[in-house]
């Protein structure tokens, strides 16, 4: 950089013109300004621009691509092997056996009363089988009140308000759970029991009591109880079903019942519900509960319920439980969420595949499985029946 001239006693003299510099100097200095000159347009160049003196908006934010969820594909776990049946060809024990307490004139006064309602008669004209048509007359002959079915086979109407729970609604559910009660007679007696011999039985989640009131109307000399953790579904059915012992139990072991009190208990589609770690717990209870050698008979989500649950699915969740249930023989998830299932909220509580290594590596030796029929619950969940040890 060049610096002004001063004479001997420091005060400034006047500059000389730049035309009595001398060409070299003239030179120096061109150069000199020029690299000051590339220095200033470089640092400007650089240096970050001054904020604006009003704030602009931001461009607003591009939508994030949305996640591609596969879709349902129920044709990819169609299994090969047809769901499971009971080792006893006999079926449909306690609905047969309530049928038959109808005379041939009770059964003709129930037809003339079905054909007179247009979409009962055809439900029944397309009924598949024989023990489909016995359903119809039971469940008909109760939601239209022919005198004769209550009289003679003690079944009551299954009817009730919105706001009780109920697994379902209607004229063919109103004689209560006929498929599920002959479900449960018959895994029993194909394992070699007879109902004879159940002097006191329990349905470990009845719900508003739709199975246990058509056991109750097929074997009356059975002690019948019923728990559910639905307060408002066990108060309906203690003041509608008479003859049944209903209590509220809690989400946790135990339930206010005496040891070895029990010759039977039935579990419909409860411990697929239950996460394993509290499954195994109410097991526990279970045989707590039953005397040694009386009998649980339960269902589980398992292969079957995998293909059948697909409808509903992503393909990726379906390959999820399948994984899960050959690395870890089990799959869970709380999918009832914080609004609960029907006002009970657990967080152990929601949806879960059980596999048959996981209940015989659990259970055993302190069961014995006497039966096992995969899907045999409506072509959905497995069911076994345990014997106490």
């Amino acid at each position: 950089m060049l610096s002004e001239p001063f004479d001997g006693s420091g005060r400034l003299v006047a500059s000389r013109p730049m035309t009595n510099l001398s060409s070299r100097a003239q030179l120096r200095t061109r150069v000199v300004a020029e690299s000051l000159a590339r220095k200033v347009l470089a640092r400007v160049s650089s240096d970050p621009p001054e904020p604006a003196t009003q704030e602009s908006p931001a461009p607003p934010a591009p939508d994030p691509t949305p996640v591609e969820t596969a879709p349902p594909a129920p044709e990819n776990f169609i299994r090969e092997v047809a769901p499971g049946h009971f080792a006893d060809p006999q079926q449909n024990r306690a609905s047969t056996l309530l049928y038959e307490r109808l005379s041939p004139e009770d059964l003709t006064e129930i037809q003339q009363h079905i054909n007179e309602v247009g979409d009962l008669q055809l439900q029944y004209a397309d009924a598949y089988n024989e023990a489909a048509r016995r359903h119809m007359i039971l469940a008909f002959g109760v939601w239209l009140e022919v005198p004769c079915v209550p009289e003679k086979t003690s079944l009551v109407k299954i009817q009730p308000p919105e706001e009780i729970h109920v697994m379902t609604r209607g004229p063919l559910a109103s004689a209560g759970g006929l498929y599920e009660a002959d479900m449960v007679v018959d895994a029993l007696m194909s394992a070699g029991m007879d109902m004879t011999d159940v002097k006191s039985a329990l349905d470990f989640g009845c719900s508003s009591g739709r199975v246990l009131s058509v056991l109750r109307a097929a074997y009356p000399q059975t002690s019948w109880h019923g728990c559910d953790p639905n307060e408002p579904a066990i108060a309906w059915a203690t003041e509608n079903l008479p003859g049944i012992e209903f209590f509220v139990n809690g989400n946790e072991p135990p339930l206010p019942l005496a040891d070895g009190s029990l010759d039977l208990v039935y579990a419909i589609s409860i411990w697929s519900h239950f996460a394993p770690e509290l499954g195994l717990r109410w097991f526990q209870e279970m045989h707590r509960l039953i005397r040694p050698g009386g009998h649980l008979v339960c269902t589980t989500h398992g292969l079957t319920s995998v293909a059948h649950e697909s409808r509903g699915r992503s393909q990726q969740q379906s390959e999820e439980i399948l994984d899960a249930l050959y690395r870890h023989r089990s799959w869970y998830a709380p999918e009832f969420g914080e609004e609960g299932d029907w006002g009970v909220v657990n967080p152990d509580w929601g949806t879960a595949f059980l596999s048959l290594e996981w209940m015989l590596t659990q259970l055993c030796p302190r069961w014995r499985v006497l039966e096992f029929a995969p899907g045999r619950n409506q072509e959905n969940q497995d069911v076994y029946v345990l014997q106490r040890v």
